[in-house]
């Protein structure tokens, strides 16, 4: 029988939780820019590369080794902070069930596939860099945006197994609920799973990932026996909407327009700054901590308009979930209940909502769903 009973909740103990994991990622970003600013204007960079030029003087695969001798020391050095965010602040708000080891596999688990994924996108810029010196940016973006779609489509198959397993949704009152969903709104789904949540977290979700054939549903065990079947519709109903207005497709492709800003924006400064560094070339991979610095101040500068595009989907998608289902109220007990269990700030400062939210906070999805039922 799982335990599925969530941390008590109450609304001081969540803001203070959510205000520490802004804080930490606030932190965390000013400590990752520091780094690079360390090893570019202390030289540490340029002589990593020196010390490489011995084992190798084959261009991707100096590149290769400079990017593990860099992806290493960064792990190492965030490494604190991620043990104290993901396991010490999830234990103490009793959010997670994870013992030491467990947490420690997946974390690994975790960072080799950031790291072959991160590898892949260093390789191909830097050989974009050494051959289209020009248009270097461009091909970039495309390729990110390759990598991108790749990723979606063997998510379902080939990353998310490594984390959670999936079991086939057994018959019952939920089972049909959710085909009679499916076959009202004309959409095939391979299989239904549940994922064993509970086995590391009090958290639920749910979710339709994949492409093509390879899409499927997914619920978290923790939603399936902690919520009523009208209120795990109501969730489905909103990832489905996601999967009707082909949001996924709308994400990827503003994406794609954020990578093109974010590399022509690199262009531009390794154009000007690459040698005032004392870099050889664009394509010297010494300069790699300069290219992520440039990314990251990008991708600081993008954040507050890529999370107001997405907050944008998800109000369309609960509209969805509202119309469809019909069921105002168990919309609302849902997403009263949902926040809870996730120990959310139902209502962030403002500020913190226009740059660090992608979702709109709980209390404007619990307004929007008590105003669309009162025109009812």
């Amino acid at each position: 029988m799982l335990n599925n009973t969530p941390a008590v909740f109450a609304f001081e103990d969540a803001k203070r939780y959510q205000a520490m994991k802004n804080r930490l990622f606030l932190l965390n970003t000013s400590l990752n820019f520091l780094f690079l600013l360390v090893l570019v204007l202390t030289g540490l960079s340029r002589q990593i590369k020196e010390w490489l030029l011995f084992l190798s003087e084959d261009l991707l695969r100096i590149s290769a080794l400079y990017f593990s001798v860099f992806a290493v020391s960064a792990f190492l050095l965030s490494f604190p902070m991620e043990y104290y965010e993901g396991f010490v602040l999830e234990h103490r708000y009793g959010l997670s069930r994870q013992a030491l080891g467990a947490w420690l596999k997946d974390v690994l688990k975790r960072s080799i596939i950031i790291f072959v994924v991160s590898l892949i996108m260093v390789e191909a810029v830097y050989f974009f860099l050494a051959n289209f010196q020009d248009t270097w940016w461009l091909w970039a973006s495309l390729f990110w945006f390759f990598v991108s779609v790749v990723f979606t489509r063997i998510f379902p198959k080939v990353i998310l197994p490594l984390f959670f397993k999936p079991t086939p949704l057994g018959p019952g009152v939920l089972h049909d609920r959710i085909y009679a969903l499916l076959s009202k709104l004309k959409i095939a789904v391979k299989d239904i799973y549940v994922l064993d949540f509970s086995k590391k977290t009090v958290k639920a979700n749910a979710m339709v990932a994949g492409l093509g054939a390879g899409r499927r549903i997914y619920l978290s065990d923790t939603l399936v026996q902690g919520f009523p079947a009208d209120e795990v519709e109501a969730v489905l109903a909103h990832e489905l909407g996601h999967y009707v207005r082909r949001d996924t497709f709308k994400l990827v492709v503003a994406g794609l327009a954020g990578a093109f800003f974010s590399f022509y924006l690199s262009a531009l400064a390794l154009r000007r700054l690459i040698h005032f560094f004392g870099f050889s070339s664009i394509s010297d991979i010494a300069g790699l901590p300069l290219l992520l610095a440039v990314f990251l101040l990008a991708g600081l500068i993008l954040l507050p308009v890529q999370n107001g595009f997405s907050r944008f989907i998800e109000k369309q998608a609960d509209i969805f979930a509202l119309k469809t289902t019909g069921d105002n109220a168990a919309f609302i007990s849902m997403i009263q209940r949902l926040g809870e269990r996730n120990f959310s700030d139902f209502s962030p400062p403002k500020a913190v909502e226009f740059f660090l939210y992608d979702h709109p906070p709980i209390s404007k999805r619990i307004k929007l769903a008590k105003n669309m039922q009162l025109k009812v």
